[in-house]
């Protein structure tokens, strides 16, 4: 598979809402840089735009050939460049969670680098080790392919989206029928209360570096005191890294409710912080910062 990647958004209109595009294409963004994480190339890959054909809606994405180049000797046993293997993770993520609809797998058998997995309707389909564990593990990936697949279900116009390679081959079609499959979000429940995690920005209001306190944040305007679980964070803290007020924290974040029956509702119970995915110093941030939603 190439290092490029073409996005078709399929409709009636030849015109789409800027705020749908541009909102589509950041959390497509997200995801290729999530799924270069989980591969650990330690590089970091450039998305780039290329410029939109005349009258079309067909989006041409690249991941710069230079650092790609760099980095194929680490898949030299199986001659995939890195670009590819982002590419087809990024399809595989879209089509396992269309398979599932939102719920969890009833089956899951691996062998070797293949995965088997039978969903709620008793449909079977096999898909790669990779795929699979980042789809039960990364929150920030499955929040970017729901939200933008919800970006996409708010627009009427948009029939479908088709992902295809730098030829014009489909790789994957999704048809507007299936959006509302790939925007459900699988939630827990646990001793009567629910589980949701999701990715989110929280903007430090006080520190503690005393891993059993809680730290206190702004989450959506509203203060919120929540426990950091991410060993990782407190070596960053003991290897010298500084946090200070104002500093903003992207994080997978656990939200525990309760239901309360006067109200016919779950409230808001407790937060815990799962994973520190990037820190920007109140000072490093940049004036302009597009928050996903």
């Amino acid at each position: 598979m190439s290092t490029d990647l073409k996005i078709k958004y399929q409709g009636q209109a030849h015109e789409i809402d800027a705020n749908v595009f541009i909102n589509s294409l950041l959390h497509t963004t997200t995801l290729i840089q999530e799924i270069n994480r989980e591969l650990n190339t330690g590089a970091k890959i450039e998305v780039k735009i290329k410029a939109l054909e005349k009258g079309s809606f067909l989006v041409h994405i690249q991941l710069i050939e230079t650092v790609i180049d760099s980095l194929k000797n680490i898949f030299t046993a199986e001659n995939i460049a890195v670009g590819g293997t982002i590419i087809g993770g990024l399809v595989g993520l879209v089509e396992l969670k269309k398979f599932l609809k939102g719920d969890k797998p009833e089956v899951i058998k691996r062998e070797g680098e293949d995965v088997t997995i039978k969903n709620g309707k008793g449909d079977i389909t096999v898909f790669k080790n990779f795929t699979v564990n980042m789809y039960q593990t990364n929150q920030v990936a499955r929040d970017s392919l729901e939200q933008g697949f919800e970006t996409l279900n708010n627009d009427p116009s948009i029939d479908g989206i088709e992902f295809t390679d730098v030829n014009e081959k489909p790789l994957l079609t999704v048809n507007r029928d299936d959006f509302g499959d790939l925007i459900t979000r699988s939630e827990e429940i646990l001793n009567g209360d629910k589980i949701t995690t999701k990715s989110a920005k929280l903007n430090i209001v006080r520190l503690s570096f005393d891993e059993n306190l809680n730290w206190e944040f702004y989450y959506h305007g509203n203060k919120i005191g929540a426990r950091i679980k991410d060993p990782s964070f407190f070596e960053k803290i003991n290897n010298g890294e500084t946090f200070a007020k104002g500093d903003t924290l992207e994080v997978e974040l656990q939200i525990r409710q309760k239901f309360d029956s006067t109200v016919n509702t779950y409230i808001n119970k407790s937060y815990q912080v799962n994973r520190i995915i990037n820190h920007f110093p109140r000072d490093e941030q940049q004036k302009l910062d597009f928050e996903r939603n």
